[in-house]
């Protein structure tokens, strides 16, 4: 059994990812949880180290007992323990940690003893690699649940993102973002504002495109972005212009799919600086793609952003929108489509 952990709000795409990039290997189970997706699982463990909008891989396996000292003659965990430091090279594993109620209990204290003295890992509260959680099992029978992440850091947190900035969009948002967008072969792709490139990135872990262009006023932007490209194999892939995303310097109706994670207005930019540019983002935007076109936005600033949109209402209609809950922020996606009858600034 796997569980995978998602943020609020993207469960659907992960879904979707599990059954595009798993077929039939995985079996869903149906369950109301919006931050946890489980399934049976038969195919190697290595392919789930590949998923990209799950923030993290666990192996689930429940253990009878109404005590924690239930876990003590049970050889599970360990097992557990042993098939994920498998999928790693040697060294990937220094430390363990620990998730569980009353983990100072003398049960799990034992536990923890135990497991260092069979895996000759480290006991690290805050920071081993190793991440092991305990609850309570959710089924039907008493029992205790034991999840062990499949990764010594998150899924979340790509090896490529070498260079970070600021404000940098989460890449799990960003490969539920690609996936909204329909990524093709034949895209000709504009990533407005690519910042640190994640949007890049993450695109053309879904395929490569026919085109891609990454825009930013900021060369220290497009410096990192060119860094992370690099980090991620894609040096040389990705044309990067310094333009200003309200004045590009590309022709009319160049692209079919356009990406912008916008600044928000309080971790980057300001709300005054927002109403201005989010409106004139929005015409030259539709102004360099063509009828029925993709534009996915990311924004905090929801309501600027909702008025924007009815005062562009003559070039963009609104097809799909996804809210995301990551540590105390909101972001909503949009996933706007390039209307038929009228095209550019003039109109």
């Amino acid at each position: 059994m796997i569980e995978c952990e998602v943020l609020a709000g993207l469960k659907p795409y992960a879904v979707d990812e599990v059954r595009r990039a798993l077929g039939r290997r995985a079996e869903l189970v149906a369950d109301d949880d919006p931050i946890a997706l489980r399934f049976r699982y038969t195919g190697p463990l290595s392919a789930l180290l590949r998923l990209r909008i799950a923030a993290a891989a666990y192996l689930l396996v429940t253990v009878a007992g109404r005590r924690p000292s239930a876990l003590l003659g049970d050889s599970t965990l360990f097992d557990q323990v042993e098939a994920v430091r498998k999928l790693h090279p040697p060294g990937a594993f220094s430390s363990f940690r620990l998730s569980a109620p009353g983990k100072e209990s003398a049960a799990l204290r034992r536990l923890r003893e135990e497991l260092a003295r069979r895996t000759g890992l480290a006991y690290d509260p805050q920071d081993g690699e190793l991440l092991l959680r305990i609850r309570r099992s959710r089924g039907a029978t008493a029992g205790w649940d034991l999840l062990t992440r499949l990764s010594p850091r998150p899924l979340s947190a790509r090896a490529w993102r070498v260079h970070n900035l600021p404000g940098a969009l989460n890449a799990t948002i960003a490969a539920a973002a690609v996936d909204m967008a329909g990524p093709g072969p034949r895209n000709r792709v504009l990533n407005l504002m690519c910042g640190s490139g994640t949007l890049l990135v993450e695109r053309f872990a879904r395929g490569r495109p026919a085109l891609a262009l990454g825009c930013d006023l900021d060369p220290s932007a497009l410096a990192g972005t060119r860094t992370n490209l690099a980090a991620a194999g894609l040096a040389g892939s990705v044309g990067l212009a310094r333009m200003d995303a309200t004045a590009l310097g590309v022709a009319d109706a160049a692209f079919d799919v356009l990406l912008a994670d916008l600044p928000y207005g309080h971790r980057m930019g300001s709300h005054q600086d927002n109403a201005t540019l989010y409106p004139a983002v929005l015409r030259e935007a539709a102004r360099v793609a063509v009828p029925g076109a993709a534009l996915l936005v990311v924004t905090h600033e929801l309501r600027l952003f909702e008025r924007c949109l009815a005062s562009a209402h003559r070039w963009w209609s609104v097809e799909r929108t996804v809210q995301v809950w990551q540590k105390g922020h909101h972001p909503k996606l949009y996933l706007l489509r390039r209307r038929a009858e009228t095209r550019g600034t003039g109109d």
